[in-house]
């Protein structure tokens, strides 16, 4: 990168607010840019050590680091979401069907067709199948994805194109759903849709890479900064790389590298290349991404006990611990998918397991993604071990059903419990994946601080914390479990200059909003404004 050698602009933030997230110094008046980088923070006085500086008057609004969103599937599902039919909403078969039918007719060709943000009936919506489908007569494959992008129906067309029929066996992780006479029904889950996630998701570098910018703009509003990305193929990094290599990338990405296509395990060529940490702040690696479970009934492990009696079901995978010692070994730190709480024994056993094949000094730092059943033993566990989890407050808007579930020997979504017990905190949206356009943080903090399932209603009183808090999860509790706790999360001397000012209180009542977006010292959002990116 050579634009911040460009960038020299000397510029004074003072006279508001200054969340530095540093436990070191939370009494700032006043924080100093060149280019890309915080030179000083302080009182207000140290503006006369400056005196070319431009100042910027913060009338009384908030600064603070920029938001990280510590799992966001950009290279993915969110940069071609787009593009795709959006379902979120619409919960029938005739809704669904008729919006497959109209785009159809307005966008014509003979290519794939993709909706995404089906709910299946386990979920609240309805259940389809290939004749569903079919009997719309589009002559042309369609995938719709689940809102959890764990399970997927494809039409007949679809099928044949994928390769997939009778004989065809069910993958390791993955299962086709199939008829009483062995037929596929069009249903996949996990694993089994990689053939169609291929099919539906490939593009050329150039393309993909414009995607994934134009997506990442949008991201600048929300006062988003940079990204953890669970599920950089090979060929996304690619994608990556160019931009990066243009100057273009619009937020800073910390790849997590993971397999030929999102929910395969293996990451291969990923682990004979540079390891965690390697990069700058733009373009990063991060922790190997992997899953330990899915997100449908057969594919989260639970061992509950409600009223007294035990209920298991589901299962994990059995691909993920050589996986997670392989990347241990070869010097890259791992993140692991992990829903239900016996999944998260199984994954805390590996972790504990992969101590024997860490190099010298290596600092394993265990991260977990999702969690949301895990019991007092297994987050005091974690917290021993140094532990991070990456969390996604729009899974409150499910939290009225987990209730209904007492679940006596372990919590549902015990976001205070994490922190308090000394594991770090790290929030996100999972976009475009859930059940809300979650990649507002300051819409994740209200929900998250006032534990609401999204209709105001607070589900986990015993789970509330300070809206500061979350905007700390945001910030450094994200940079944190990134590994970035030297570069970003902090307005600390020396961290890059990705920077947010919100107006208005921090009440989770009456939230504020973002009015202006910095990034690397350069203003590229204002509230009702254009700037160029």
């Amino acid at each position: 990168m050579t634009s911040d050698t460009k960038n020299k602009r000397l510029i004074a933030f003072t006279g508001g607010q200054i969340l530095t997230m540093d436990p070191q110094n939370n009494n700032a008046e006043t924080v100093v840019i060149r280019g890309n980088r915080i030179i000083d923070i302080g009182d207000a006085e140290i503006c006369n050590q400056y005196p070319d500086v431009d100042i910027v008057n913060l009338d009384g609004r908030t600064l603070l680091p920029g938001f990280i969103d510590s799992h966001n599937h950009l290279s993915s599902f969110a940069c071609f979401f787009p593009n795709w039919v959006n379902l979120f909403g619409l919960m029938t078969k005739e809704e669904i069907l008729g919006a497959l039918k109209k785009h159809a007719q307005m966008n014509p060709g003979n290519g794939w067709i993709v909706e995404f943000g089906w709910f299946d009936g386990k979920s609240g919506g309805i259940d389809l199948n290939r004749f569903d489908l079919d009997e719309i007569g589009i002559v042309r494959p369609v995938l719709l994805i689940q809102a959890t992008f764990h399970m997927s129906v494809t039409n007949s067309l679809g099928l044949e194109m994928a390769g997939i029929d009778s004989p065809t066996p069910n993958p390791q992780c993955g299962i086709i759903i199939r008829d009483s006479d062995g037929n596929p029904t069009g249903v996949l889950i996990e694993n089994a849709q990689s053939s169609v996630f291929n099919l539906t998701m490939n593009t050329e570098i150039r393309e993909h890479a414009e995607l994934i910018r134009a997506r990442a703009i949008e991201l600048l509003s929300f006062g988003i900064t940079a990204i953890h990305d669970p599920g950089v193929t090979l060929k996304a990094a690619e994608a990556y790389r160019f931009l990066y290599n243009r100057e273009n990338l619009p937020v800073s990405v910390l790849m997590m590298p993971h397999g030929a296509t999102i929910l395969d395990n293996d990451p291969g060529m990923w682990l004979e290349g540079p390891k965690t940490g390697s990069g700058d702040e733009h373009l990063r690696i991060g922790p190997v991404k992997i899953f330990a479970d899915g997100a449908t009934p057969e594919t989260v492990a639970y061992d509950m006990v409600i009223r007294g009696q035990t209920m298991k079901s589901g299962s994990f995978r059995d691909d993920f611990r050589g996986i997670l010692y392989d990347a241990t070994r070869k010097g890259f730190r791992v993140c692991v998918h992990s829903f239900g709480n016996a999944t998260t024994d199984a994954v805390l056993d590996a972790f504990e397991e992969a101590k024997k094949y860490a190099p010298p000094e290596f600092e394993i730092r265990p991260r977990l993604e999702h969690v949301t059943l895990i019991s007092d033993s297994q987050i005091r566990r974690l917290a021993v071990m140094g532990g991070c989890v990456s969390i996604q407050p729009q899974f409150l808007m499910r939290a009225t059903n987990f209730s209904r579930a007492p679940v006596e020997n372990a919590k549902w979504l015990p976001y205070a419990d994490l922190f308090k017990s000394g594991v770090c905190v790290a929030a996100s949206s999972d976009d475009p994946g859930g059940f809300m356009d979650a990649r507002d943080p300051l819409k994740g903090a209200v929900m998250g601080s006032t534990m609401s399932n999204g209709d105001g209603n607070t589900v986990f009183p015993d789970q509330v914390l300070p809206f500061q808090r979350w905007l700390w999860f945001y910030t450094a509790g994200s940079a944190y479990a990134g590994g970035q706790e030297h570069e970003r999360g902090m307005l600390k001397k020396g961290l890059v200059a990705d920077l947010v000012i919100l107006k208005g209180a921090l009440d989770p009542e009456n939230p504020p909003v973002v009015d202006e977006t910095y990034k690397d010292g350069r203003l590229v959002f204002k509230h009702q404004n254009e700037v160029n990116v």
